[in-house]
């Protein structure tokens, strides 16, 4: 049974405290939605370039961006294609929530992995003979479990990724122990870490560290390569049965958690940066709206008349008792007040914003990405 062990120090606390802030800020900050969604290609785009390059893909940057959209004949050129794909795949993938299980593990790395000839299969099955990461002597050399122990190192993995007690552990935590025993197991002979790295941000996504996929995991590996090597083999036997099997993990989540914590700050310093290009445009009565009035604000200006307790439940995903803590709130600070004749059931933007809401749908265009 797969049971990590490993010790949550000052400085991975520390670097998980910074993770959440930066994706605090993202989630808060407004964004117009043709920006969002460049710079989210951008990142995917990115994702991919920096994973293959780090995989010893010998294109250079200009082949790879001409490489993305198409399939290819050429192996290093479709590498790059099929991660695109895998890519698209967890987007797909995260929008139903659909759960981490062998098979979606399975189905993700016959995305990746480049078949020269013949059909690709639906599901890649594990390794059936012996591999190794690097060569013989050299720091990086591993050579993983036997074959015949990799069904059962998967299935324990997988059980743990979904047992009601690993839910408990921060996110980031559970992502960057997933990555590494996957990567210990090497379960493929090929595309491991793709693969990998790929679930991580995966398991991010899915716990609410998504990022609004903004933030790409491998930029800090590329920029910290040898250790990242380094923190992957911990010093340890490079036979997976002496010692690797049971080993203290600490040293590798410090790592992983301290650049998740700098992808995630670069990502929250671009978002900011954006939103403050555009919201230094905006009408001083938007740029006083906290994120909730924001929404409340777009549905009552494009959307609705009026906003009843229930709705605004709904909008903002909040309890009974913080929506009427936050309309009491609005009333006072002038941006809604209680429709005509009724008792607060029922909210309406004050004639200020009212004013502003009909001034906004004579220029819809200017304004649309305040639906974002």
């Amino acid at each position: 049974m797969f049971n990590p062990r490993y010790t949550i120090t000052n400085t991975m606390a520390k670097n998980l405290m910074q993770i959440q802030k930066s994706s605090a800020l993202v989630e808060s900050l407004p964004l117009p939605v043709s920006i969002l969604e460049t710079l989210r290609k951008q990142s995917r785009e990115e994702t991919v370039l920096l994973s293959t390059k780090i995989e010893g893909n010998t294109l250079d940057e200009k082949e790879k961006r001409d490489a993305l959209y198409d399939s290819h004949a050429s192996d290093d050129r479709q590498e790059v294609y099929n991660l695109m794909k895998a890519i698209e795949y967890l987007d797909e993938s995260e929008e139903r929530q659909l759960p981490v299980t062998e098979e979606f593990i399975k189905k993700l790395h016959a995305i990746i992995k480049v078949i020269s000839h013949g059909r690709r299969p639906r599901f890649s099955e594990y390794r059936t003979e012996q591999n190794q990461v690097g060569k013989r002597n050299q720091s990086e050399w591993y050579l993983p479990p036997e074959p015949s122990d990799v069904p059962g190192l998967m299935e324990d993995l997988i059980a743990w990724i979904n047992a009601p007690s690993t839910q408990e552990i921060p996110v980031p935590i559970r992502a960057g122990i997933t990555m590494w025993q996957l990567l210990t197991i090497h379960p493929y002979m090929d595309g491991n870490g793709r693969t990998a790295r790929m679930i991580a941000t995966y398991l991010l996504r899915l716990g609410g560290f998504g990022l609004k996929g903004l933030f790409v995991l491998e930029t800090f590996y590329d920029r910290n390569l040898r250790e990242y090597y380094k923190n992957m083999q911990m010093g340890l036997h490079h036979n997976y049965y002496f010692g690797r099997n049971n080993c203290e993990i600490t040293r590798w989540l410090e790592f992983f958690v301290s650049g998740l914590a700098e992808v995630f700050g670069e990502a929250a310093r671009l978002v900011e940066e954006k939103s403050r290009e555009y919201t230094a445009i905006e009408p001083k009565l938007i740029r006083d709206l906290d994120p909730n009035q924001r929404i409340v604000f777009s549905r009552l200006a494009f959307q609705h008349n009026s906003a009843s307790t229930s709705d605004l439940r709904k909008w903002l995903n909040l309890s009974d008792r913080t929506i009427r803590d936050k309309v009491k709130k609005w009333i006072s600070s002038g941006f809604i007040m209680a429709k005509e004749g009724q008792r607060i059931r029922s909210v309406v933007l004050t004639p200020e914003y009212q004013a502003l809401a009909e001034e906004i749908r004579l220029e819809p265009g200017k304004y649309r990405y305040l639906l974002s």
